[in-house]
């Protein structure tokens, strides 16, 4: 592999365009060339590090500089098919580059887990069904379920299967509603294969407090409406309640 090159710009080092590449090498578009160099200073510890090669940064947010000034930016640094493409690789850690309240240039590394991005949430005919695709890991090998696990109590599934990354699997809602007495019950859901579960969750994007603008459609089974929806950490999760009078 070749070295990596900075490309930045004189003046106020204004970026115009910043992303994080599948390398984990910061890309940024800047309106002229010049020979300045990126230095990245991680806002908790002080700790500086040189150079757009972002490999073995800690955890933590990282404010980008040159010419002794912190990068300017109108751009806020977010492409939801960039952030999908770079999702696609295993990682233990994720990098995005964003634009901060005072219009500087900043990356937030965090450590990560492999998952299955939740694309398509239908909920009908008795069932849930969920699309998605694998995040930062490996589809694992075997016979497929979408598992739904209640917060401390039983668990159900429904059919599922993985073809290469994508993954589509339904769960029936009746096992969910079946004799619930408490007022209302959470479950979260899973895909699982080969002894591996890996959570459902919607993180690519750059909507924040899913749980409030999402809402899906409920379904009715003997006086409890199931309803999925996002959780406070995006994790798709299923809440079963008692409706009034549906004692």
């Amino acid at each position: 592999m070749g070295t990596r090159r900075e490309v930045v710009t004189p003046g106020d080092g204004r970026a115009v365009t910043s992303r994080v590449d599948d390398e984990d090498t910061l890309r940024i578009g800047w309106p002229e060339p010049d020979d300045g160099r990126i230095v990245l200073r991680h806002v908790e510890t002080g700790r500086e590090h040189a150079g757009v090669d972002l490999t073995g940064l800690a955890p933590g947010m990282w404010t980008v500089w040159k010419h002794g000034a912190p990068v300017g930016t109108d751009d806020p640094g977010f492409s939801l098919d960039g952030m999908v493409a770079y999702a696609a690789r295993p990682r233990e850690k994720e990098i995005r580059a964003f634009r901060t309240v005072r219009g500087t240039l900043a990356l937030m590394v965090r450590r990560v887990e492999p998952y299955v991005e939740v694309t398509r949430v239908d909920p009908r005919d008795g069932v849930i069904e969920v699309r998605g695709v694998v995040a930062y890991g490996e589809p694992p090998a075997g016979p497929a379920r979408l598992v739904a696990a209640a917060r401390k109590g039983p668990e159900t599934s429904g059919d599922a299967v993985f073809s290469g990354r994508s993954f589509t699997g339904t769960v029936p809602v009746a096992p969910m509603a079946a004799g619930q007495t408490r007022r209302r019950v959470f479950w979260d859901l899973f895909a699982q294969a080969g002894g591996v579960r890996l959570a459902l969750a919607a993180r690519l994007d750059d909507v924040t407090g899913k749980k409030s603008k999402v809402r899906f459609p409920a379904q009715r089974v003997e006086g409890v409406r199931v309803r999925p929806y996002f959780t406070d950490a995006d994790g798709l999760a299923v809440a079963c309640t008692v409706e009034e009078g549906g004692e």
